[in-house]
């Protein structure tokens, strides 16, 4: 059944406080204040929209801009008291306010948040907060990131120094760094242990992970960042969506009869997602030879290489969906070809 909304509130979340502007059906602010981003400032914050809002909570859509791991304890506060959320892009709130929209507050981006709201809530979906496993599995990810840029930069300085330092100097810049990689590669192993005893910590999300690792081309950082980002496959209702959220799917560009640009993806997508998911499509086509058939194929007709790269990484996405919504592993159907 569909809630009819009354009020909306705009929270703009930060590090230590939150802004937050009520709206009525009228897009009129009724009124605006500013709280602590903890537990008490959120209970105050409650107190104050219950009074605003002659205490009908349930009649109101609470919708903040999505600032990472700062609208986390928020989330898990409204969801624990059962209000309805809804986690929002800023660049794409701030689209919507037209071009004329100048300057900068904290007290207007709530403002606007919640004319957003307003505008939108027949097509806003309500988010839930992620489970706790995919919450670990994100801060694990993020610090193995940092720590794999943090070797490839040490790599390249060093290589790079070769040419333009004194040989002492680069022998002894080159030492430390041997000494500093194996290190990190030392700190990589033991958070990909770590990752996995999270993994294995839940069981739903165990069942997940093996299913995708049936799949040709899925490894652990594959499959972790797709749990991760999907909230393990409940937030896209089906592969093509969440292609598009990888900057997979194709777009047209045209107008009128003069503009006919080449179909192609948008850079406005998860880009390491994008890149993660290449690795594995790489990969596949060396042990998959129903796909290498299928590259070869495609290439006699002629089409680009990235062409059909992409493509394949597309029905790498859809082999996942398909195995974790059915819930048997992926079967390689030329391997019983004769």
């Amino acid at each position: 059944m569909k809630i009819q909304y009354n009020w909306y509130v705009g929270i703009d979340v930060s590090k230590l406080t939150i802004d937050v502007a009520v709206q009525n059906l009228e897009q009129t602010d009724v009124s605006h204040s500013k709280f602590l981003n903890n537990e008490n400032g959120h209970n105050d914050m409650l107190c104050w929209v219950k009074e605003i809002t002659s205490n009908k909570l349930l009649h109101c859509l609470f919708c903040l801009e999505h600032t990472g791991v700062y609208c986390l304890p928020l989330t898990y506060f409204l969801s624990k008291r059962g209000l309805n959320y809804t986690l929002q892009n800023g660049l794409q709130v701030k689209r919507t306010t037209g071009i004329y929209h100048r300057g900068k507050t904290d007290k207007t981006d709530a403002s606007m948040l919640a004319k957003y709201a307003n505008e939108k809530s027949k097509q806003i979906k309500l988010n839930q907060p992620p489970i706790d496993c995919v919450i670990k599995l994100k801060a694990l990810l993020s610090f193995r990131e940092r720590l794999v840029k943090s070797k490839v930069a040490l790599q390249n300085a060093s290589k790079e120094l070769a040419s333009f330092t004194d040989k002492k100097v680069h022998l002894l810049i080159e030492t430390e760094t041997k000494d500093e990689v194996s290190s990190i590669k030392s700190s990589l192993k033991k958070i990909d242990k770590e990752i996995l005893k999270v993994i294995n910590s839940d069981a739903d999300v165990k069942k997940t992970f093996d299913l995708m690792l049936s799949v040709t081309g899925v490894g652990l950082q594959i499959a972790s960042y797709i749990i991760v980002y999907t909230n393990n496959f409940t937030v896209f209702s089906n592969w093509r969506k969440f292609a598009c959220y990888c900057g997979l799917a194709p777009f047209e560009y045209s107008s009128g009869t003069s503009i006919r640009r080449r179909t192609r993806t948008s850079k406005m997508a998860n880009r390491k997602l994008k890149a993660i998911i290449g690795n594995g499509a790489t990969s596949a086509l060396l042990v998959d030879k129903e796909l290498l058939a299928y590259y070869n194929r495609k290439l006699k007709e002629g089409k680009h290489k990235l062409l059909i790269i992409n493509n394949i990484k597309n029905k790498m996405i859809s082999r996942i969906f398909a195995t974790v919504k059915r819930g048997t592993p992926f079967v390689r159907l030329n391997q019983y070809a004769s």
